[in-house]
């Protein structure tokens, strides 16, 4: 008696773990904005965010595309957050990058990385794109070239709070490469940009360095 209830409970038991599997599969490649929230909440975020680019496969959904590239950019997964990016911006005067510019206009983010003030959206995504780009360039050459330049050339000219150009200061003095902050400041020196006090307190870090 005791051996077939004990064998009943073990059949069942294992009915209900592979519906349950059942369940959870067809949810997330029926539903992966349900299962990109549901993740969240438990705190997963990598995996919140590989469901966000799964729901951007499946419906174009371009908020869902920024927050993966976002999550796999502050988790450091660079090769994911640069290919995603590379999706989000696309190439220039391309239909792609219109629809980030028009995504991103008038935009704003509250960002503790720019020292707890608001950023506009296209300076914040274009500066965690710029961290990465140097966090994955394997040369001082190719930091000088696709790296530098790219956060420069994102940067508008007013210098404004939570720039491309600070972005990727803050990123090269924590590393305390003294290599490419001096690369940094000659390139800053030569831009053209206004002098306003965000400027001076990143000249003054890449200085220190």
């Amino acid at each position: 008696m005791k051996k077939t209830i004990t064998r009943t409970a073990l059949i069942t038991l294992g009915i209900t773990l592979i519906v349950a599997i059942a369940v959870f599969g067809i949810v997330s490649f029926c539903l992966p904005s349900v299962m990109m929230d549901f993740t969240a909440s438990l705190g997963m975020k990598s995996l919140s965010g590989d469901y966000a680019f799964q729901e951007y496969e499946r419906s174009g959904s371009i908020d869902c595309l920024v927050r993966s590239f976002v999550i796999a950019a502050e988790k450091e997964n660079d090769r994911i957050a640069d290919d995603r990016f590379g999706i989000l911006y696309g190439e220039e005067n391309s239909e792609q990058r219109d629809r980030f510019d028009v995504y991103c206009n008038g935009y704003e983010i509250d960002s503790s990385e720019a020292g707890n003030v608001n950023v506009a959206m296209r300076s914040y995504l274009l500066g965690l794109a710029s961290r990465v780009k140097y966090r994955l360039a394997k040369t001082s050459e190719e930091r000088r070239e696709s790296v530098c330049e790219f956060a420069i050339g994102a940067t508008d000219k007013s210098f404004p709070q939570g720039n491309p150009v600070v972005y990727l200061s803050v990123e090269a003095v924590g590393k305390r490469d003294g290599a490419f902050c001096k690369l940094m400041l000659e390139k800053i020196g030569d831009a053209g940009f206004e002098r306003n006090a965000d400027y001076d307190n990143i000249v003054k870090l890449l200085e220190g360095v």
